[in-house]
């Protein structure tokens, strides 16, 4: 029987518009589903004060949006080093009055699949799991990244102390949690293609498929246009113009910009009039230092929209050291049609590999830049690949292949 109604179980506060990697991924994910497959989906969703539920319900996307308020930031903080959940956990959990309203609401219905995102729902599966009719062949887990791993490198990447115990007893808990977690499904997806054999390794009876992430075609009308000559205005002593976006205040983001700007960046400099534009959320002292003392760094936090940056830059570059996942970052440019050049690890997951140019050699990076600036790269191949392998329509298609079989 064909799918026609899907509960999604989301641990983490979705944002529309979606502003981070797992808005993006969970919002599209059913924007695709409903509007090439007339698949409905509806969603458990915490309850944020920076972006209401009422964005979900008012985009139309959803049929039912299920949401419960969070717990408070310190007290769960506090609660971190005397439980065995994470943080995150924690502070996401469902009260009891919530959690009774929303049983009384999805045990009256029949759905057809289910789909758990992150180990972070592990909480929510236990309290939610016997109240949903489901055939148990027809429950998901959508991993967005093996999260014990990627708590791993963060703990290794950031420079904060606290923040980096914090990562470390997070790690420590979800290297347990998080395998024992995923050995309850049957059927588990993964938005990365390299991570599939850790998936295996920790469920070897369940079927295992790689989803990549699905990401609407840009549209011209979304820029600004006085917001776009503004920045044009400013930067129109450069001719080049190269791009990184991000949130700014995430530790892998930020050892990226600190590694391109000051090991890669200079090279290019003195080659070329260029600029690097570093564009995103939350910069953390790093890097508002960092770009106080280079006039060619400049940086644009807290924008509405990073589609002007991809309008006018000339590269994109992802010089991520942390492989865990596939990144959004990443895909977005392509969409762009920019031309890209990343680190190794950027490119793990997500089928590009061996075709985007990339390099961990600071010298070597800078070359493939200054390559790419002068048109020396063609990169019709690249997009040909990005194209076939990221093609909403047969990306939806296979996953309802993956959730009709039994």
């Amino acid at each position: 029987m064909s799918v026609s109604k899907l509960l999604i179980v989301s641990p983490i506060v979705v944002s529309y518009p979606p502003k981070d990697g797992h808005s993006v991924n969970v919002f599209y994910r059913s924007y695709f589903l409903k509007k090439l497959a007339n698949i409905e989906s509806e969603i458990i969703v915490p309850e944020g004060k920076e972006y209401p539920a009422q964005g979900l319900i008012d985009s139309g996307v959803f049929n039912k949006v299920f949401t419960y308020s969070m717990n408070g930031k310190w007290k769960s903080l506090a609660k971190l080093f005397f439980s065995k959940e994470t943080y995150t956990m924690i502070r996401h959990d469902i009260n009891n009055e919530d959690l009774k309203n929303i049983i009384n609401n999805i045990n009256k219905k029949k759905y057809d699949a289910i789909i758990f995102d992150h180990s972070y729902s592990w909480h929510l599966y236990k309290k939610l799991i016997n109240h949903i009719n489901v055939d148990k062949n027809k429950i998901i887990y959508w991993s967005h990244n093996i999260d014990y791993i990627d708590f791993k490198n963060s703990t290794i990447e950031t420079n904060n102390f606290l923040k980096k115990i914090v990562y470390y007893i997070t790690y420590k808990k979800l290297k347990e949690i998080e395998p024992n977690y995923i050995r309850n499904f049957k059927k588990i997806v993964s938005v990365s293609k390299h991570e599939l054999g850790i998936l295996k390794k920790m469920n070897p009876k369940a079927t295992i498929c790689w989803i990549p992430p699905m990401l609407p075609e840009p549209k011209p009308t979304e820029i600004d246009k006085e917001y776009l000559f503004e920045i044009n205005e400013k930067l129109r002593s450069y001719k080049y113009k190269i791009l990184f976006a991000g949130i700014l205040g995430k530790p892998s983001n930020i050892k990226a910009v600190m590694w391109f700007a000051t090991q890669v960046f200079p090279i290019i400099r003195k080659r070329l009039k260029a600029c690097f534009m570093i564009v995103g959320k939350d910069p953390a002292e790093e890097i508002l230092y960092l770009t106080k003392k280079n006039k060619d760094v400049l940086l644009f936090p807290n924008v509405p929209s990073v589609a002007p940056f991809y309008k006018i830059s000339d590269l994109v570059i992802v010089p991520l050291f942390n492989p865990a996942g596939i990144k959004l970052k990443l895909i977005e440019a392509l969409k762009y049609r920019k031309k890209v050049v990343a680190r190794p690890e950027a490119l793990l997951g997500a089928g590009l590999e061996n075709v985007v140019p990339n390099t961990r050699d600071p010298e070597e990076f800078a070359k493939k830049c200054i390559d790419t600036l002068e048109s020396k790269i063609n990169y019709d191949t690249v997009w040909k690949k990005f194209d076939e392998i990221y093609d909403n329509e047969k990306i939806i298609e296979k996953f309802r292949r993956i959730i009709d079989h039994r």
